[in-house]
């Protein structure tokens, strides 16, 4: 129920806005509006709105006007006043429209003439129709700067186990080291500061961004053949040492602690020491922001696995390794065969390692069996467990790893982030132009062959996806509201017949051209464009039917 409502919520607010953008540009250019309508098929609902008052149907104020009632096909309804736009609530919420006075759809009187779409100016009538696109991206924008004005909980910048090797390693980063701030060397700059995760994450984006605009091309270097790849180097002040406790640590946050720091503040905690990393053979897909899949691999590539998270077994695969081994939801991994655990990374990385020495042992005939010490909480106590778990051998990315079917990773540290009005609203915008940006280039690529069509999603999954994020709270739901709606923004742009980006594509023509595109020509490429929109639709129903079979 509550997918089917938070699917329905979403939907209405993005539809409501787009279609409101047309009707109030529409309006401000002169534009006589007939009909706002919030989904299709027979009216449930119609009104009209006057100054001081709002007409709804009834028996005794039926519309003597039959071109009125034709209109809305249904009667009775208000009192018909030409001058006003009939606002209709219909039965299918799967999208909505505006209707305005057009020759090209009925007759209009000479009176009516001046308030005609297609008597308008060109630079009106692409006013109007790209006002219900951007009226999207402002809705993202405000929703997204809405959330960070309120603020939020977000993991803090305390690092969970790097991958053996990577860049991070090499570094010396390690579990547990609190990330105070990082400054690009080179640049007359002070740290920025780094609460989050995620601000980490994108201060490294920022920096690499930084030096890529300023790398000097191979001529300007006197090279000839090979690329030269320059030094790119970020100091990072961490703080080291700190005992972990997420749980004292939410139980703080959740009696209203503001945990928002300045930049005073954090480089204040005595960073005990500075480290450096080269980020020049560190690659960034341009999807990073975007798409998640990308994003693990680029701080895979680093070598960052995430914020910490405690070494605890969140839940158990029934019939699994670790269930069958006496592994229990709330486990605290101590040691394996002896040695300390970290964190839950560095826990996932043990076992998956146990695939090679499984291969190894069994080589010599040795054991491939891994001694866990839990400590378990039960009601009045705390004990500790010895337990011994063989992990299975799966096949992932060519590579043999090892699996005990359950999830590791318990409570991260999170931290209170709350920006003010100015900030809020240009992060918000460069989120959402973040977004925009990455949407076409997604879509480019679908095109030319290099992205495939599975990416698509359909209402099944938006609808699940609402859901999930309306039960993770309000603002991971207002956000993805917010990504939707940059969605739909996006997509009503592209310069498809049908839609708002193909009608600016004839206005285009006939800036250039001095007239419009022939009914001949026009007609072929609605059918065209209709054709794209329905195929583009299908891809994406069923995407929709596998990953729910899948």
């Amino acid at each position: 129920m509550l997918t089917i409502l938070s699917f329905l919520i979403m939907l209405s607010v993005i539809v409501v806005v787009h279609e409101y953008g047309h009707y109030k540009v529409a309006v401000l250019c002169g534009v006589r509006v007939l009909k706002f309508s919030v989904g299709f098929g027979r009216p449930l609902i119609a009104w009209q709105m006057h100054p001081l008052q709002r007409v709804r149907a009834g028996k005794d104020n039926p519309v003597q006007d039959t071109a009125f009632n034709e209109l809305t096909h249904s009667t009775p309804l208000p009192v018909a006043d030409p001058s006003k736009t009939v606002f209709l609530i219909s039965a299918i919420p799967l999208g909505g429209y505006v209707q305005m006075l057009d020759e090209r759809e009925g007759s209009v009187g000479q009176d009516q003439l001046r308030f005609a779409f297609n008597q308008k100016s060109l630079k009106a009538r692409a006013a109007v129709v790209a006002a219900g696109p951007l009226a999207n991206l402002l809705l993202a924008v405000l929703l997204y700067a809405c959330v960070q004005w309120v603020g939020q909980l977000q993991p803090s910048a305390v690092l969970g186990h790097p991958l053996p090797g990577s860049f991070a390693e090499q570094a010396d980063l390690r579990s547990g080291d609190r990330i105070l701030g990082v400054k690009a060397l080179g640049l007359d700059t002070q740290y920025q500061s780094t609460a989050t995760f995620r601000e980490f994450i994108n201060s490294l984006i920022n920096a690499k961004a930084y030096f890529q605009s300023e790398q000097p091309s191979a001529q300007e270097l006197g090279a000839t053949n090979s690329p030269v790849l320059l030094p790119q180097m970020v100091e990072i002040a961490i703080k080291r040492g700190e005992t972990f406790n997420a749980d004292t640590q939410q139980d703080e946050l959740a009696d209203g602690l503001d945990k928002t720091s300045s930049l005073e503040d954090i480089m204040n905690m005595s960073p005990t020491q500075t480290l450096t990393i080269d980020l020049s053979r560190w690659r960034v897909s341009e999807h990073f922001q975007s798409a998640p899949q990308e994003r693990v691999q680029a701080l895979k590539e680093l070598g960052l696995t995430g914020p910490r998270r405690a070494p605890v077994v969140s839940s158990v695969l029934e019939g699994g390794v670790a269930q069958k081994a006496g592994v229990l939801a709330g486990d605290e991994i101590l040691k394996i065969n002896g040695q300390s655990v970290a964190d839950a990374q560095e826990l996932v990385q043990i076992i998956h390692k146990s695939a090679a020495a499984s291969q190894l042992q069994s080589q010599t005939g040795q054991s491939a069996v891994l001694n866990w010490q839990i400590k378990r909480k039960s009601a009045s106590k705390e004990t500790l467990v010895n337990l011994e778990l063989k992990p299975r051998t799966v096949q992932e990315d060519g590579k043999s790893i090892g699996r005990v079917d359950a999830i590791i990773g318990g409570s991260q540290e999170l931290v209170f982030k709350r920006l003010g009005f100015w900030d809020g609203l240009v992060f918000a915008s460069r989120l959402t132009l973040d977004q925009a940006m990455t949407s076409l280039v997604s879509f480019k690529s679908m095109v030319l062959g290099q992205l495939s069509w599975h990416e698509l999603s359909g209402p099944l999954t938006l609808a699940e996806y609402a859901g999930k994020t309306a039960q993770g709270g309000w603002a991971s739901f207002v956000s993805f509201v917010a990504f939707v709606s940059v969605s739909v923004g996006v997509l009503n742009l592209l310069p498809i017949p049908v839609l708002d980006g193909g009608q600016l594509m004839y206005y285009l023509w006939e800036l250039f051209t001095g007239s419009a595109p022939s009914e001949a020509w026009s007609s072929r490429l609605m059918r065209f464009g209709l054709g794209v929109v329905l195929l583009m639709m299908c891809a994406a129903m069923f995407n929709d039917v596998l990953r729910l079979i899948g």
